[in-house]
């Protein structure tokens, strides 16, 4: 076989042959193209499992009866609110979402197109302001004006789905009742159907398997290609679209790919998913000085509002590493805080085999709840098998220490006399915690409270 070699001067290039120099293209071309699809490949995961695990269809709505555990399997999830979620294709047309007034719980969350972008927020924080609005998505190619009495919303993709996180006034179990009711009120449907002959049917996912990750293996790519077939080619991507051209990716392409080319997408993938872990642990800024705790969205990101699109580039390694470990993203500013660690006080990396304790300090300065929640390192999703995944400020069962503070403790088993601060972990198997405070008060979004979280200890 030939042999093409290259030199310059007296220094020679390395030599490859034909079929190796096509290989290292095919390998270097699948690492970016999966940095730069994994908005699109999360939004397929989360839409496979709402077909697959829930038996949905489009316009179907997928609520949680209970708070989320281990077996709702996507990014970051929390574990204490009553989620709703649901896809429309707006392929034939636009789609009407009617959000009720949100009086007996608040409703946080956003519409989104298939780049995981909010294309609007709504409930409390959102357009209608908790008055209960009728959204209409509207398609791409869509030319009409909208009817008046709807909140027009110009979706730039044609797949669209919607993360809504309703939360009760309190967890009596009055409360949680008027939060699903609330759920059972909002429907989904075809512009041209009217609202009296069309209910959305309600699928409740509770205690059910969903398994929502991205696939991290060859069949990333069978993902990719589905996205890539079926949504708009936006102009940014026209040269991404080249490289995504020469991995049989692309319009008009059928997805075929040979056992030597899967290989190598399987070690490219591998590859792509631990430069997104390691992107993840380190995303964003720290929030209170000399601790370990970071906000996970970059200033940089913040203002793009959240497009990952700045004056003078796409911030594809940001969106990556923001789209491997979350989803549903809200508008900024965002009204919760939401900090996580990788790291216990020393600087060491969580291990799922040791035992720590968080202190949360008394008087957490929040109008509504706070949580503590683990997740897996290699997945942000919540730790397989776990009894116990998260635990919130609503618990009755939390002990508080004399002067008002909580010690919650993370381990493979409950530590003696401290079952019900426990979060369960998993030997081998590292993890990072998010703490989330939702409505904060003003000063702490500011980052001018006096209120600062402390570092997790090692302690066993």
């Amino acid at each position: 076989m030939s042999m093409t070699t290259f030199s310059r001067g007296s220094q020679r290039a390395s030599h490859f042959t034909p079929a190796e120099m096509q290989a290292r293209m095919l390998h270097r071309r699948a690492v970016e193209a999966a940095l730069w699809g994994m908005p699109l490949v999360n939004f397929d995961a989360m839409r496979q499992a709402y077909f697959r695990d829930a038996g949905a269809e489009y316009n179907d709505i997928l609520y949680w009866s209970k708070p989320s555990d281990w077996k709702y399997q996507t990014a970051t999830p929390n574990n204490s609110t009553n989620y709703i979620m649901f896809f429309v294709n707006l392929k034939d047309g636009p789609i009407v979402v009617d959000i009720p007034a949100t009086k007996e719980a608040s409703l946080l969350g956003s519409l989104v197109d298939s780049w995981n972008f909010a294309l609007a927020d709504v409930g409390d924080a959102g357009q209608d302001n908790g008055q209960g609005g009728r959204y209409l998505l509207i398609p791409p190619d869509h030319r009409a004006q909208p009817a008046p009495g709807y909140i027009a919303i110009h979706s730039t993709t044609y797949n669209v789905y919607s993360l809504l996180r309703v939360i009760p006034r309190t967890h009596n179990p009055l409360d949680l009742a008027k939060a699903l009711d609330y759920v059972k009120k909002i429907q989904v449907h075809p512009l041209w159907q009217t609202e009296s002959s069309h209910h959305s049917e309600l699928i409740d996912m509770a205690g059910k398997r969903f398994e929502a990750i991205a696939p991290y293996d060859a069949s990333f790519y069978a993902s990719l290609a589905r996205m890539v077939a079926e949504e708009p080619v936006k102009t940014r991507d026209i040269t991404m679209m080249g490289e995504l051209h020469s991995l049989g990716i692309g319009k008009g392409l059928t997805y075929r790919p040979d056992v030597r080319t899967l290989e190598i997408f399987e070690r490219a993938i591998a590859e792509a998913h631990a430069y997104m872990v390691e992107g993840w642990r380190h995303a964003g800024f720290e929030w209170w000085p000399n601790r370990k705790w970071r906000f996970p969205v970059g200033e940089d990101v913040i203002k793009t509002g959240g497009t990952f699109i700045a004056d003078e580039r796409v911030l594809l390694d940001e969106r990556a590493f923001n789209f491997f470990g979350a989803f549903g993203m809200s508008r900024y500013p965002q009204p919760n805080l939401y900090v996580m660690t990788f790291e216990d006080s020393r600087g060491e990396l969580l291990n799922g085999g040791s035992t720590y304790r968080l202190r949360v300090p008394a008087d957490v300065p929040t109008k509504q709840f706070w949580s503590v929640v683990a997740y897996d390192t290699e997945t942000a999703a919540f730790i397989r098998e776990a009894p116990v995944v998260g635990l919130d400020s609503y618990n009755p069962k939390l002990e508080h220490n004399p002067d008002g503070s909580v010690d919650f403790y993370f381990a493979p088993q409950p530590p003696r006399g401290h079952a019900s601060n426990w979060i369960s972990t998993m030997h081998g198997r590292q993890f990072f915690v998010v703490f989330r405070n939702y409505a904060p008060e003003k000063t702490v979004l500011e980052r001018t409270s006096a209120w600062t979280l402390n570092d997790i200890e090692l302690v066993g």
